[in-house]
């Protein structure tokens, strides 16, 4: 299940070509042209291949000192055993602030943050009128806010494809003129995450260099 990957990596595709030369991106981009990948394809084996294809040593090396390291902070609740993501890409801070200020966004992932349904039921239940809450449906499943869970039989007899949140619950600190998303996961998406692990690695390989 990749759901919590997508939105991850859909923000860290977004970060690298804000950060990256235009130049040094088309360099990358080309080099995983030429290996049958796409920019999304490292991220979920970001490890993996940073090990194996030593071509991308330095480039992934930018990638991983200036976009990964710094991405999110996973935080132990202090009286439950809850693990909150912290998240400090601007990015994906934005798009979750976004989604949640608009109330039927908002009302469509607290719908669907337990149990997955259809879009038809979706609307309905939220009472949000079919031309706007298509729209807005579709810019969750764009910007990977919602993901598909499987298929289920509507009253026509026909099958449709039932979506689910992400995001469990929601966060927002400001401390002065910073603000920040803490997003927490089901643990089942957590363990699932190639993402995560990948971004624990980072950490880790950072905090063994520093204290060496």
């Amino acid at each position: 299940m990749r759901g919590l990957d997508e939105i991850i990596v859909n923000a860290i595709v977004h970060t690298v070509k804000k950060e990256i030369n235009s130049k040094d991106l088309e360099g990358i981009e080309q080099q995983l042209q030429n290996s049958g990948m796409q920019m999304t394809d490292i991220f979920y084996k970001f490890p993996e291949i940073k090990r194996s294809l030593f071509r991308f040593t330095n480039d992934l090396k930018i990638i991983e000192d200036e976009i990964l390291k710094d991405f999110l902070i996973i935080e132990h609740g202090p009286e439950t055993s809850e693990i909150w993501l912290v998240i400090k890409n601007q990015y994906l801070t934005e798009l979750i602030l976004k989604t949640f200020a608009d109330e039927d966004k908002k009302a469509i992932m607290d719908l669907i943050r337990d149990e997955p349904e259809t879009i038809p039921k979706i609307l309905e239940r939220c009472k949000i009128p079919n031309t706007s809450g298509y729209r807005k449906m579709n810019q969750l499943i764009d910007d990977k806010m919602v993901m598909t869970i499987g298929l289920a039989e509507t009253f026509e007899g026909k099958r449709a494809i039932t979506y689910k949140s992400i995001i469990q619950k929601i966060q927002i600190l400001i401390n002065g003129n910073e603000i920040v998303a803490k997003i927490f996961v089901n643990q089942g998406t957590l363990d699932s995450s190639e993402i995560i692990r990948a971004i624990i690695e980072i950490k880790r390989d950072k905090a063994e260099i520093l204290s060496n």
